[in-house]
C-alpha cells in the first residue's frame, strides 16, 4: 500500500509538474485592435478663376503732323476789318483734312470762327485766311485735323467657376489583428492586472 500511495505521489507530482509546464508553455492568438489609419482623398469644390480674354475697341488717333507758320494780321481801316492768316504744312505720311478755329475779340465783340476744311497731301500746304469787322484785339486759334481710326486690343478680366479637386487628409479608427504569444499563466495574471 505505501507503493501505492508513493506511486500516486509521484503520479501526482509528475502530473501537476506536466500541468506547470503546459501553462508556461507560450502559445500564438490573434488578438483585434484599433489604430488611427491615415488616408489622403480627393475632394472636389467649386473655386472662382479669372481670365483674360481679348477685346477689341476703336481708338481715334489724331495725325498730330503738321507744323504752322504763326498768324499773321492784316489790317483794313478803311474798311473796318481784319485779315487774320495762319499757314498750315502736313509733315506726315498720310493725307487728311486741316481746319482752324479762331477765338477773336474785336471792336465789333467777340467771335469763335470756324473754317472750312481743306485736304492736305503730305507735305501740303495751305494758308487759312479769315476776315473779321471792327478793330482787332486779341486772337488766339488751333488747328485740327481728320483722326485716324484704330483698333486696339485690351484684356478684360472676367471671373468663372471651375470645379477644381484637392487633397484631404482624413483619419478612421481600423480594427487590426496582431499575434500575441502568452502562455496561459501569463494570460491570466495579465488579466488579472486589467481588474
Amino acid at each position: 500500500m505505501r507503493k501505492k500511495v508513493i506511486d500516486i505521489w509521484v503520479i501526482l507530482s509528475i502530473f501537476i509538474i506536466l500541468i506547470l509546464i503546459a501553462i508556461n508553455i507560450p502559445y500564438t492568438t490573434a488578438e483585434p485592435y484599433t489604430e488611427k489609419e491615415f488616408y489622403t482623398e480627393t475632394e472636389p469644390y467649386t473655386a472662382t478663376q479669372t481670365y483674360y480674354e481679348k477685346e477689341s475697341y476703336t481708338e481715334n488717333i489724331p495725325l498730330n503732323n503738321y507744323t504752322t507758320s504763326g498768324w499773321y494780321l492784316t489790317d483794313d481801316r478803311i474798311n473796318d476789318e481784319f485779315d487774320l492768316k495762319v499757314s498750315v504744312k502736313n509733315t506726315g505720311n498720310a493725307s487728311g483734312e486741316f481746319w482752324i478755329t479762331f477765338h477773336v475779340k474785336s471792336t465789333n465783340g467777340s467771335f469763335d470762327v470756324t473754317t472750312n476744311r481743306t485736304f492736305l497731301m503730305p507735305n501740303g500746304s495751305y494758308q487759312f485766311k479769315q476776315t473779321f469787322a471792327g478793330r482787332f484785339s486779341y486772337t488766339s486759334y488751333k488747328v485740327y485735323q481728320t483722326t485716324r481710326e484704330v483698333t486696339k486690343y485690351r484684356d478684360v478680366p472676367k471671373e468663372r467657376d471651375i470645379t477644381a479637386y484637392r487633397d484631404i487628409e482624413k483619419s478612421r479608427d481600423a480594427v487590426k489583428q496582431r499575434e500575441i504569444k502568452l502562455s496561459l499563466i501569463e494570460r491570466i495574471l495579465e488579466d488579472k492586472n486589467l481588474w
